[in-house]
């Protein structure tokens, strides 16, 4: 599909039919890209949903949240959000985004979405979509590297 091109997604809960096709997304977006059997073992915690965005009858991405708590305030943080490479600048990412963004309410008010230091991509996306930097992680992901943690509020910003 050809750049910025609008597609019709549609987001389903993640289900076991869908893992290979994650994996396929999973390896093709990420440097350190997860196993199997963590992104299985990671949505089947109660505190961890994954969905997924289908165009087309096919899965053209994925995000997996989790429902915790930072600085005792109830929020939503992303721990992955990812789109196939034939439809990545056609919407899918924001159509994601935007069903996390739905999920936020006056209890849980906040979505969290810490990024690589070196994502400059996912860091210029998430500002063009509202979320603003309010924080850095040394040393938050694995491999020492740090966190650049994006941030929105329910209704707008605090």
């Amino acid at each position: 599909m050809s750049s910025n091109m609008s597609v019709d997604v549609s987001i389903a809960y993640m289900q076991r039919m869908h893992m290979e096709d994650i994996q396929e997304i999973e390896e093709a977006s990420f440097g350190d890209p997860w196993l199997p059997e963590v992104i299985s073992f990671s949505v089947r915690r109660k505190d961890t949903t994954g969905v997924v965005a289908i165009v087309n009858s096919e899965v053209a991405g994925y995000a997996i949240y989790q429902l915790v708590s930072e600085d005792n305030q109830a929020c939503i943080r992303v721990a992955r959000l990812a789109v196939a490479e034939w439809c990545r600048c056609c919407g899918v990412g924001g159509v994601l985004l935007d069903d996390l963004l739905g999920r936020l309410t006056l209890v849980r008010d906040k979505l969290v979405f810490p990024v690589r230091e070196s994502n400059l991509i996912a860091q210029v996306w998430l500002r063009e979509y509202g979320l603003y930097c309010d924080e850095i992680r040394d040393d938050w992901f694995g491999d020492g590297e740090s966190a650049y943690v994006f941030t929105k509020y329910f209704g707008g910003e605090k």
